[in-house]
């Protein structure tokens, strides 16, 4: 997974060139994070790499589809997502060689690699579970699967979400975080019905309802548009949207025009 910002500078220099370019299977970029050289957002055959000489290159398969034009710009360059939704590759510490352009206020965003190749910043933060985090070590052996809901999709048995050993899933009708380590429940609607489903409804809310009738909501509404469902890497389940930044590859060359993708 990618670094907090604060601690990959400090340890940049002695990791660099030690990552393998397929060191993970995480697709989400959250706010304070980074991507360091030799690190990726890789989701399906579609891979965001900060790479070795400084440029950010976006890969369908081995088929570099869009760049930042960094290349060559300096030997210590990253990733980040800012506080206000900016997406940037930087140098140093505040060196900015490329930047989505698009700023928002200040909140926590996240930045989605889909499995069609399309990136976008979704934010701010609209709502999070109510479980601890989880500060324990992940099971570095469990695949990352599937871990994002997008609004207008249903998720139901038996489909779930699961991010190493972490799982949103039903039981019964009862939606659940649970750590498949330990079996131990993290978070629950408490909902009961004999069949249910959760959909993350176009205004941001995450439901859980029975024949289209509502069991439960995370009550907090936002402007209609996309928004994501995220199980993160501490075990909790966070909302953020509307969409305010968006990039499809395959509709850029890889000239300098596509370093500034467009707004939503």
């Amino acid at each position: 997974m990618a670094f907090p910002i604060a601690v990959a500078l400090l340890v940049f220099p002695a990791i660099v060139g030690l990552l393998s370019p397929y060191a993970t299977a995480d697709y989400v970029l959250f706010t304070g994070e980074v991507l360091m050289a030799g690190q990726n957002l890789t989701n399906g055959q579609y891979r965001l790499a900060m790479q070795a000489n400084c440029d950010l290159i976006l890969y369908e398969g081995e088929i570099p589809i869009w760049g930042a034009n960094t290349v060559g710009r300096g030997d210590d360059c990253y990733l980040g997502l800012k506080q206000n939704g900016e997406l940037v590759v930087r140098r140093g510490v505040h060196y900015t060689l490329w930047s989505s352009s698009i700023k928002s206020k200040k909140g926590k965003y996240a930045l989605v690699l889909d499995g069609n190749g399309r990136l976008g910043i979704y934010g701010q933060r609209r709502w999070t579970s109510s479980n601890q985090k989880e500060v324990g070590l992940l099971d570095g052996s469990t695949v990352t699967t599937e871990y994002v809901l997008f609004s207008g999709d249903r998720l139901m048995p038996p489909r779930k979400l699961k991010y190493k050993n972490y799982e949103l899933e039903f039981m019964r009708c009862n939606l659940v975080i649970k750590d498949d380590q330990s079996e131990r429940i993290l978070w629950q609607t408490s909902t009961d019905a004999r069949s249910c489903y959760a959909r993350l409804e176009t205004d941001g809310e995450l439901t859980v309802k029975h024949k289209g009738q509502l069991l439960w909501g995370s009550n907090r509404k936002g402007s209609n548009g996309p928004y994501i469902a995220v199980l993160r890497f501490d075990g909790r389940l966070d909302v953020f949207g509307p969409l305010r930044w968006t990039h499809d590859g395959h509709h850029d060359s890889l000239s300098s025009n596509a370093s500034f993708p467009s707004k939503i």
